[in-house]
């Protein structure tokens, strides 16, 4: 491979870009930081970065600023369940930076979701949200003076969490499956009061309804807080998983990867 001279007489070598990026803390941002590598001394030059590197990096800068953004209180994932697709079905490219499945059923979910077109708050999906409008009183540091603000935010309307494949394939055919054998069995034979077939009935349709709307209820997840309360500061603390300020009784839960307060359900 031929070298280039310059005026100067020193010979000119491939210049490498490497790409460090470090994980945003709570007083920083996400920094990505560039460096130039020549090797005069040994004379081995460095590779520069592939389109493949070069892809990757740019799918981790958009990961992080999603994260940064997100109005929810989250931990780091992909910002899609398509994303969630390109990620299991890249076997290869093993990312480090993401926390491993617990729950072993998040492959379900990006089969699942993007033919749905749910979205995604952590590890849980989206089925239907709404936008409302939050009034919030605020106070200014010199003056005291307050002033309210009016903003708009996504509300949860119906969600369910990353274990939906166990209710959907084992809970439900559960309680179905043994609800029409009790009704084969027991109701069916004989002559029954109708009393008792409607009492049956509605218990089991109730259970149905009652197991379907707990499931698919927002089960608390937290705004992101880039700063306590004034007035109740003290009540609360920094999380490092989901980058927010939370309430004493919210805590981060690795696998829905989102800050729950009151906790209730996944």
């Amino acid at each position: 491979m031929s070298q280039r001279r310059s005026t100067t007489g020193i010979s000119e070598k491939p210049l490498a870009v490497v790409v460090k990026e470090s994980m945003p803390n709570k007083n920083s941002e996400p920094v990505m930081q560039s460096s130039l590598t020549l090797d005069n001394d040994s004379g081995a030059e460095t590779e520069p970065l592939s389109v493949e590197s070069r892809y990757q990096n740019e799918r981790k800068s958009l990961r992080l600023k999603h994260w940064r953004e997100s109005p929810f209180a989250v931990g780091l994932t992909e910002p899609t369940w398509m994303e969630e697709r390109i990620h299991h079905r890249s076997f290869m490219h093993i990312d480090h930076d993401l926390p491993d499945d617990q729950t072993g059923c998040l492959c379900c979910s990006a089969a699942v979701c993007p033919l749905l077109g749910a979205g995604r708050v952590g590890n849980m999906a989206v089925l239907h949200s709404s936008t409302e409008w939050v009034e919030e009183i605020e106070e200014d540091e010199e003056t005291g003076e307050k002033r309210s603000r009016r903003y708009t935010r996504p509300s949860l309307q119906c969600v369910v969490g990353p274990y939906w494949p166990m209710l959907a394939f084992v809970t439900y055919p559960l309680i179905i499956g043994v609800s029409w054998l009790a009704f084969k069995n027991v109701v069916l034979p004989g002559t029954k009061p109708l009393a008792l077939i409607l009492t049956w009935s509605s218990m089991t349709i109730g259970l149905i309804v009652a197991l379907a709307c707990t499931s698919c209820r927002d089960p608390g997840v937290l705004y992101r807080n880039e700063e306590p309360p004034a007035q109740n500061e003290n009540n609360w603390r920094w999380s490092d998983q989901a980058q927010t300020y939370r309430p004493r009784n919210a805590h981060f839960d690795s696998d829905t990867m989102v800050v729950v307060e009151e906790f209730d359900h996944t």
